[in-house]
């Protein structure tokens, strides 16, 4: 964990994570999942409110990347590019999703917003740590979620929106891929620190058991997208 002074904030009784990034006062910013706003599916509502989630999500991923630009100074340049670049692919994501969202009649604010993932990943202190959870385990399943997304919105007859997902959806497998490949040269070079990645995995499966209310468990498991996974440097296995 953090050694350095970081705001942080307890969740659901007994799950520490770091505090919330600042956000505009139009947004409300809560801090428990069973505290967001949920329409019945494919309604106007529920379309609006997914991109809103959209938006938010992809800023807390622009966050994540340059708070680790900051944190390590020191790490190779070419990772610290790659972060670089990530920072404005994520920025162009938002923008992507708040302009549907506005084409949809909605706004900013118009739901509320959760930034766990913030909390979790910026907790951690290590930068392998954050890029096994950010990139590896939360980008690495977006990669799920945007391929049933470009199907799910085709369904409710959403095509532009679909197009848009499909489109972030290329960005997300090379964030995940330069995450991969740093990690399989540290498996070569110096095994060892991946020990740092994997506490963080196992914490991160913990905290999420604890942080999901039990209404919200998903009903479904969401399809595994073998073909961008494996585009993205993970194995079969």
């Amino acid at each position: 964990m953090h050694t350095m002074e970081i705001g942080t904030v307890t969740v659901r009784g007994n799950v520490v994570l770091r505090a919330s990034p600042a956000r505009e006062p139009c947004f409300n910013v809560v801090d428990d999942q069973a505290r967001m706003a949920k329409f019945p599916e494919g309604s106007l509502e529920h379309r609006r409110e997914m991109l809103h989630g959209d938006v938010n999500e992809e800023v807390q991923s622009l966050e994540i990347a340059a708070q680790s630009l900051v944190d390590f100074p020191d790490a190779d340049w070419e990772l610290r590019l790659q972060l670089a670049r990530q920072c404005w692919d994520e920025v162009r994501h938002a923008r992507l999703f708040l302009h549907r969202l506005i084409e949809l009649g909605g706004h900013k604010g118009e739901f509320p917003v959760i930034n766990q993932e913030w909390g979790v990943v910026c907790m951690f202190d290590s930068l392998v740590g954050r890029l096994a959870v950010q990139n590896r385990l939360f980008e690495g399943g977006s990669l799920d979620v945007f391929k049933e997304g470009v199907v799910s919105w085709a369904r409710w007859g959403d095509h532009a929106t679909a197009e848009i997902m499909d489109a972030v959806a290329a960005d997300e497998v090379q964030h995940v891929r330069f995450a991969n490949e740093w990690f399989e040269r540290l498996r070569k070079e110096n095994p060892r620190s991946l020990l740092k990645a994997i506490a963080a995995m196992d914490a991160v499966r913990v905290w999420s058991l604890a942080l999901t209310p039990p209404e919200m468990k998903m009903e479904h498991e969401i399809p595994v997208n073998v073909e961008d996974r494996r585009d993205a440097g993970f194995t079969v296995e």
